[in-house]
């Protein structure tokens, strides 16, 4: 949806202190992907101040699931925000859903934030056609004009360029599945 939207985007992969290794794993891949990355944690105070630094003179949107943290975040970036935090369920071991509205906080006089509530799923109607999801995968958007057809939805199609950069690695095989698995979804959401 961010690509859609044309927004400068960083990923900040929060709790990252839960699973370095896993962590590390999923900053590689959206950085091969093209994708500015973060690795942060409210815990251990890992990468708060390169958060913050990325935040500066700009408005940014905290976007994404329900408790991963991004409350718990912005309040490490600037104590005076106090906001509402939730804790971990006992059941799920994940972060319980705290924030409820959009709210826009000042760091400093060129400095917003917007506070989201958490997701769990996103909606695709913003997809028109299936030939556009590749638009929204930097790295499947890139290469594919290097395909033997125009059409080439990377799927079924032979001599599919984009196939050939998951199997060379420059393409990583769960970014190329989750283009998939999004390509799917919104064939779905046409046929109705």
């Amino acid at each position: 949806m961010s690509e859609y939207e044309g927004l400068d985007v960083t990923v900040c992969i929060n709790k990252s202190d839960l699973n370095l290794d896993l962590s590390e794993k999923y900053k590689k891949i959206y950085e091969k992907a093209g994708y500015k990355v973060l690795l942060t944690s409210t815990k251990l105070d890992i990468g708060i101040d390169d958060l913050k630094k990325n935040l500066l003179g700009n408005i940014s949107v905290f976007a994404g699931p329900s408790g991963v943290g991004k409350s718990s975040l912005l309040n490490k970036v600037d104590n005076r925000l106090n906001l509402e935090t939730g804790t971990v369920s006992n059941k799920t071991r994940r972060g319980k859903h705290t924030t409820r509205h959009i709210e826009l906080l000042e760091l400093d006089s060129e400095s917003f934030i917007l506070d989201t509530p958490g997701f769990s799923s996103l909606n695709l109607d913003f997809i028109e056609d299936e030939t556009d999801v590749k638009d929204y995968f930097r790295e499947i958007n890139k290469y594919s004009q290097d395909c033997r057809f125009l059409s080439c939805l990377h799927d079924k199609e032979p001599n599919c360029a984009i196939k050939e950069k998951v199997k060379e690695g420059i393409i990583d095989e769960e970014r190329y599945n989750n283009y998939l698995l999004l390509l799917n979804e919104v064939r779905n959401i046409r046929r109705y």
